[in-house]
């Protein structure tokens, strides 16, 4: 998790980087415009996700440290190791979630 989690973070920070460089050449052709903000909601689209992923492991990541990863922060019964190995950041049982 803590590699996955490095990557994501090296990935979100160029994805922000390139999204508030102000400095970027706009185009002038109205074609070329929404092409660019296209490409711009596709890479918003993919920070959010990032984010979103980034924030679930550093969830885990403590959870794991306070020794709690692994159980329903609802019902406090065990997540199964099947869920675990599909969802490695979820926090619910299969019945809570």
């Amino acid at each position: 998790m803590e590699t996955e989690l490095q990557e994501l973070l090296g990935r979100y920070e160029r994805l922000r980087a390139h999204l508030r460089n102000e400095d970027r050449d706009l185009p002038i052709d109205w074609s070329e415009m929404a092409q660019f903000m296209e490409n711009d909601e596709v890479l918003e689209a993919l920070e959010e996700r990032t984010r979103d992923r980034v924030n679930a492991l550093t969830a885990a990541l403590v959870r794991l440290d306070e020794e709690t990863y692994g159980t329903c922060t609802v019902c406090g019964d065990e997540i199964s190791e099947e869920r675990l190995e599909v969802l490695s950041t979820t926090d619910r049982c299969a019945g809570c979630a």
